[in-house]
């Protein structure tokens, strides 16, 4: 029934190399504002409107980052504000960075998205090898609509509550900390603050699903390539129905482009997964810290929320570089099970090779510091809660 429905949602084909999941991400991305043209088929008038609405909401939300840094320069010496400011500064400075990365590396994302629709038509034929792709695809969109939701909703309450309770969250209440300008009436500053943490915070969610939906579909691959193998196990009384020599060509080569892809992705991704682990940290501390010391009002509430959209993303992470990371171990027992004593001397050569290159295991990383593994997820929330105790501390004593 998921399968069905997200097939729907955005259709996915393995035979023409659709990737259903990534073309759904960049349909919202383009919504807020990212306008990553050229990773999709787009009509001409598709991409007018796309970069005509991507430059203005850019443009708001460039100089809303900068009122937001310029606040947090004006309330140095109250721990309180400070740890409201930080947080939302910390996070939207990075979504500026992710941004400047993005249009930095935008010819090598392009090679990527194209490689990734060459091998996934060319390489995923079986039954068994075609359901992957659909189940991969299946998680995902799923992830992709949960993340998305998880994160309008506290916008959305946002910008309701500064728009009817201006008094209880604007430029006093955390998240809407920001030094606008005076000749802005107060209903245009309420509007604009809510409206650009609101976007902000979707168009986050759009660049983190772009990395781990290219880890995804690198994983997906990385399962196929196991399930090639199945051709090259046969009972000993039967003959193999492929050239032995020749699929396990395929099969490095197959694999050499894997290699080739995620050393491309982490090259694109590690410098900006790396800024996000660190504003993480202190994000999730601060945020924690907010939640202990908070009134109970209503703006206590979104940083519930927050907390919750902040450790949602790290966990996201870590899940699917866990995965691609777990996936790439098992190439060399698939390796081993086949039928290799019933080769000859040249095709255990070749195997030999593949096993010794599939040793070495596909792991994403946070600036070549830290492996995106489900223990760094709990490392971190580790660390946090020793910075939420030190706050904790200095808070009482002042």
């Amino acid at each position: 029934m998921l399968l069905r429905a997200t097939q729907l949602i955005s259709p996915s084909n393995a035979a023409e190399g659709k990737l259903g999941s990534i073309e759904l991400n960049l349909r919202l991305a383009h919504l807020v504002g990212l306008p990553l043209l050229g990773l999709k088929n787009e009509t001409r008038i598709e991409r007018i409107l796309v970069t005509l609405n991507g430059a203005i909401i850019l443009f708001g939300l460039y100089w809303y980052v900068i009122f937001e840094i310029y606040d947090l320069s004006l309330n140095f010496q109250d721990l309180d504000k400070i740890t409201q400011n930080l947080v939302m500064t910390l996070t939207h400075s990075a979504y500026l960075l992710k941004t400047i990365n993005i249009w930095y590396h935008y010819g090598s994302l392009k090679d990527i998205m194209r490689r990734l629709k060459v091998i996934t038509r060319a390489c995923v034929l079986s039954a068994k090898q075609v359901e992957t792709f659909h189940k991969a695809e299946m998680e995902g969109k799923l992830v992709l609509l949960m993340y998305f939701q998880l994160v309008l909703v506290p916008g959305t309450m946002g910008l309701v509550s500064i728009l009817t309770f201006p008094g209880d969250f604007e430029g006093s209440r955390f998240p809407y900390s920001a030094k606008l300008p005076n000749f802005l009436s107060p209903f245009a500053q309420h509007l604009y603050k809510g409206l650009s943490v609101a976007i902000l915070a979707l168009a986050i969610s759009q660049i983190d699903c772009l990395t781990v939906l290219i880890m995804n579909q690198i994983c997906m691959h990385l399962k196929v390539l196991n399930l090639a193998f199945d051709e090259l196990y046969v009972p000993s009384d039967q003959k193999l129905s492929v050239d032995p020599y020749n699929w396990l060509l395929s099969i490095v080569k197959y694999h050499c482009e894997l290699i080739e892809l995620r050393q491309k992705v982490e090259l694109i991704f590690k410098m900006p997964v790396l800024l996000q682990f660190v504003s993480s940290l202190v994000i999730v501390a601060m945020t924690a810290f907010q939640v202990i010391v908070g009134d109970g009002s209503k703006s206590s509430i979104l940083m519930d929320l927050l907390l919750c959209c902040v450790l949602c993303q790290l966990f996201v992470y870590c899940w699917f570089g866990n995965e691609v990371y777990e996936q790439s171990k098992t190439l060399s027992t698939s390796g081993f099970g086949c039928s290799w004593h019933d080769f000859d001397g040249k095709c255990k050569k070749l195997l030999l090779i593949f096993m010794i290159n599939a040793d070495r295991p596909f792991l994403f990383t946070a600036g070549g510091f830290m492996g995106l593994t489900l223990p760094s997820f709990t490392y971190i929330m580790g660390k946090s809660y020793s910075i939420v105790a030190v706050l904790r501390q200095m808070y009482s004593r002042s």
